[in-house]
């Protein structure tokens, strides 16, 4: 399994917005939906709703969830290496996925070994659209791809 994820700062945009309540639970949605057509439409929606920042990207390191923000301008660069510390089940409300499997758990994710930099260490996985595995793997592919929406939210230590 692996995971990698282009992060955009949608918060900064949606600070001042007033629709923002009604925009947060439906962005991960939509960006699930529009990325099935092609990058090029979903890119197209992030620029013209002004999420276009371009912060850095989600993956793994050795299994550990990481969230490097390589494209932000301070030094040094935030980087959260992180590990969940709790779930929730998504809202049956969230977006289903784009054949319906289900909305992937919602998480608490906590750097409890100090290996995170630049003044984050927790991070939030919110607003899932879509991305359950198949309940069997049974018919298919050695490799597939479960396409999944979230938000990220990443905060720093408590002052």
């Amino acid at each position: 399994m692996a995971t990698v994820a282009k992060l955009y700062d949608l918060g900064t945009r949606l600070n001042n917005d007033p629709l923002a309540q009604w925009k947060i639970p439906a962005i991960s949605g939509l960006a699930l939906s529009l990325s099935t057509f092609g990058t090029w439409q979903l890119d197209m929606y992030l620029n013209a709703e002004g999420y276009n920042q371009w912060l850095g990207n989600h993956f793994f390191t050795l299994k550990v969830p990481t969230f490097s923000l390589y494209k932000t301008k301070t030094t040094p660069h935030p980087l959260a290496m992180v590990s969940k510390k709790a779930d929730q089940d998504a809202p049956k409300t969230a977006c289903q996925g784009t054949t319906g499997e289900g909305a992937v758990k919602w998480l608490y994710l906590a750097d409890d070994t100090n290996l995170s930099q630049g003044g984050v260490n927790t991070v939030y996985r919110l607003e899932t659209a879509g991305g359950n595995k198949p309940a069997t793997c049974q018919g298919m592919k050695n490799y597939f791809e479960v396409p999944y929406a979230a938000q990220y939210w990443v905060y720093g230590p408590k002052a």
